[in-house]
């Protein structure tokens, strides 16, 4: 951890606010191309603040939570990988809620999206998409073992 970093972000607000301290503001303005009070107003407190704005992290939120409203979370899923990639990281779903009845119709459920992944691989599929046919695997798998848990 940087010792210019103080303490991890939790809200949007606080991430701008880091960035702007171990970036500095001219970077930011450059970046973004809005003014140094723009940046300001993106990195400061709403609940203290007499002028905040939402972040283009804020409407990313908003842009990821509407697609998966549309029931096109898969394309917000990508999204979010993407930048899970950039700083090393891998993302895992966290549903994991059965949808069969049975262990025998939840295991059989494993076999569609198994033979995707392998295809995916064998077609020297991208990356990105591979990577979410694995993690549809590993989502079937983590079902199976919560409802074979359930029954027990």
């Amino acid at each position: 951890m940087s010792s210019k970093t103080c303490k991890i972000p939790v809200k949007t607000w606080q991430f701008f606010n880091a960035c702007k301290k171990n970036l500095g503001l001219a970077a930011l303005v450059k970046l973004f191309k809005v003014s140094p009070r723009q940046i300001d107003r993106w990195a400061c407190d709403p609940d203290f603040a007499d002028s905040s704005q939402r972040n283009p992290l804020d409407r990313h939120e908003t842009l990821l939570k509407k697609l998966v409203d549309l029931g096109v979370e898969d394309i917000a899923i990508a999204s979010v990988d993407r930048q899970a990639k950039i700083v090393g990281c891998v993302l895992r779903i966290e549903s994991s809620t059965p949808d069969k009845e049975t262990i025998s119709e939840e295991l059989l459920d494993d076999l569609p999206v198994l033979a995707d992944f392998q295809e995916a691989i064998k077609n020297k599929e991208p990356i990105e998409i591979v990577r979410e046919k694995g993690r549809l695997v590993i989502q079937e798998i983590e079902e199976d073992i919560n409802l074979y848990w359930q029954k027990q």
